[in-house]
């Protein structure tokens, strides 16, 4: 099975790199893979490195296009980022696949692509396919008075990409049950995220990373990632005032990049900026590093657009007690492994406060929760056994191929056909050639078959 993967890969700066990154390994010897990249950088991930084993090659979307019929099926890694994943938006409605699905909102890249870039109009299109006039009318009234990310939430505008789809992996069971709602047809796969660590520091390494943070003698909370207003950091920060009002031996480390330009300010004002270590974006290596460097973790998320948070299964992974958001995309891990805060509520903060002085001044309950989530992370979420799962569900979707991809090009919404004007026909000889046991593999028939479908789908000459 020859496979073409869309994906980011390293230096790109985004976690989806770095969990497709833990699977590649494992998945470049089970299938002939090729990684198709947006062709705007050079990958940097040591499995496209040719001298080493396994390897895999990568290719641009341009060289693609150019090959796409030598492949046997179509994976895209996506995510809500107009600049990463925009070439797959693209390639989706030309070339049917299999979508890693990391986050269900998908609102705010699309938004990005059209009405931010003066496209309004198709925006509207959008949001008219998926939810038809009225509701259209409803969402461009409240984009124009600052509504957008509460109608994002609400709206999460994946319609479309899942109706182009072959089949969908789901890396939590909140977002998988959304797309059986959304698309009741749709092939789904639940997949956990895999643990995965680049790079792990020896104890010399370990010690320097933690003086670095101030570290010696005192205890090191720490919140890692990309810092924007989801993260809840306004709240982190003011518990970690108040907390160090009546504990002067701790400190506060942001690991990763700052998207508020404020934060510095917002430090000073709290009177904590000598308190508070920030180091900026990290290579992937660096990044994970750190996590061996801290004592605990404030990973707070909300409002969130149904994927898993990636870094708190490495930090559970790794045994450093986690403070996360009480939000559905992460209720499967186990109840005592983490503390949970309900979001969006008048006492979050101090309820923040309250989790952050127990797993201070109790180290035994620190204990008991990295021994839990370690466990459960290394049980759930090895990288071997996800990957080997993950490569069933490709196989599986690979042998029913013609069928999903009659599947796909029915789906519809408005009255629109998704793919072709000739829907109809393409499934009922999808569906046929199904029942006779054709698989995609058999590409000279499957062509023969498909010149067919366009003759008849011309239209008469008058």
């Amino acid at each position: 099975m020859r496979v073409a993967l869309f994906t980011p890969l390293s230096p790109v700066k985004t976690a989806l790199a770095d969990v497709i990154e833990g699977y590649l390994p494992y998945l470049a010897c089970q299938v002939d893979l090729t990684a198709v990249t947006a062709g705007d950088y050079k990958p940097t991930a040591a499995v496209t490195c040719a001298e080493n084993t396994p390897h895999i090659s990568v290719i641009s979307y341009q060289q693609f296009r150019a090959s796409a019929d030598t492949f046997d099926l179509i994976v895209y890694n996506l995510g809500d980022e107009p600049n990463i994943h925009g070439y797959m938006f693209d390639a989706l409605r030309e070339y049917p696949g299999v979508v890693l699905l990391h986050d269900l909102v998908l609102h705010h890249a699309i938004f990005q692509r059209t009405w931010a870039q003066g496209k309004v109009d198709e925006y509207i299109a959008e949001l008219n396919y998926s939810y038809g006039p009225e509701i259209t009318e409803h969402i461009i009234k409240g984009v124009r008075v600052g509504q957008f990310e509460a109608l994002a939430s609400q709206y999460p505008l994946v319609e479309r990409i899942l109706d182009s789809s072959l089949a969908v992996v789901g890396f939590n069971d909140y977002l998988v049950g959304r797309v059986h709602e959304l698309a009741p047809d749709l092939l789904v796969k639940a997949l956990p995220l895999p643990f995965y660590i680049p790079q792990v520091p020896d104890a010399a390494k370990a010690y320097e990373l933690r003086h670095q943070l101030g570290g010696e003698g005192k205890t090191v909370f720490a919140t890692f990632g990309l810092f924007n207003s989801q993260k809840r950091l306004k709240i982190a920060l003011r518990a970690f005032q108040q907390l160090r009002a009546a504990h002067s031996d701790i400190v506060y480390a942001l690991i990763g990049t700052a998207l508020d330009k404020n934060i510095e300010s917002q430090l000073a004002d709290l009177n904590i900026a000598n308190q508070v270590i920030t180091t900026g974006w990290l290579p992937p290596e660096e990044f994970v590093q750190y996590m061996y460097a801290v004592d605990i973790a404030v990973q707070l998320r909300f409002p969130h657009v149904g994927g898993t948070p990636y870094t708190p299964i490495r930090l559970l992974g790794l045994g450093v007690p986690t403070i996360i958001s009480d939000i559905e995309p992460q209720a499967d891990i186990p109840e005592d492994a983490v503390i949970r805060i309900p979001p969006d509520r008048a006492d979050e903060e101090a309820r923040l406060y309250q989790a952050m002085e127990t797993l201070l001044t109790h180290p035994e309950k620190r204990e008991a929760m990295a021994k839990v989530s370690k466990e459960y992370i290394h049980t759930h979420h090895d990288t071997a056994a996800t990957a080997k799962s993950f490569s069933e569900f490709l196989e599986q979707v690979y042998q029913q191929q013609p069928t999903l991809l009659a599947k796909a090009s029915r789906r519809s919404r408005g009255g629109k056909s998704l793919l072709n004007p000739s829907s109809d026909l393409v499934y009922q000889a999808g569906k046929a050639l199904a029942e006779m046991g054709v698989y995609s593999t058999d590409t000279g028939l499957l062509r023969a078959v498909a010149g067919a479908i366009d003759d008849l789908s011309q239209p008469e000459p008058t």
